[in-house]
C-alpha cells in the first residue's frame, strides 16, 4: 500500500511523500521524500528540478540504497508539468514522461 502526498511551499518549491507499507514484513513501513524546485516557463507549465529525496527510517535507505537510483528514476520529478484542466477543488496534468495526474484538493488538517 502507498500514499502520496505534494505540498508545495511559497518559494516555489515542492515535496512529494510517498508512504508505504508491506503488512506482512513490519521494517518495510516508511516514506520516500522527494524535494523539487520548479520555474513558471509558459502559462500552464512549469519546469521541475530535483532538489533531495530521502528515505526513512535510517534501516530501509541501507536496504535500499543499491537501488537507489532505480527508485528515484521511478519517482524522479525532473523535466516538465503542465497543467491542462484547473478548477476550486480539482487539478489535472500531464509531465514529459507521458504521467497524467489528477489532483484533488484537500484541507491541509487531512494530510
Amino acid at each position: 500500500m502507498s500514499k502520496s502526498v505534494t505540498s508545495v511551499h511559497p518559494k516555489e518549491k515542492a515535496v512529494s511523500v510517498i508512504k508505504f507499507s508491506a503488512r506482512a514484513l513490519k521494517i518495510f513501513s516508511g516514506q520516500l521524500a522527494i524535494e523539487a524546485s520548479y520555474t513558471i516557463t509558459t502559462k500552464t507549465r512549469v519546469g521541475i528540478k530535483l532538489e533531495s529525496s530521502t528515505i526513512t527510517p535510517d534501516q530501509l535507505m541501507n536496504i535500499f540504497q543499491k537501488n537507489y537510483d532505480m527508485l528515484l528514476a521511478i519517482f524522479n520529478p525532473e523535466g516538465w508539468l503542465e497543467i491542462t484542466y484547473v478548477d476550486e477543488s480539482l487539478r489535472i496534468g500531464r509531465d514529459d514522461k507521458a504521467n497524467i495526474f489528477v489532483l484533488e484538493k484537500t484541507e491541509s488538517s487531512q494530510v
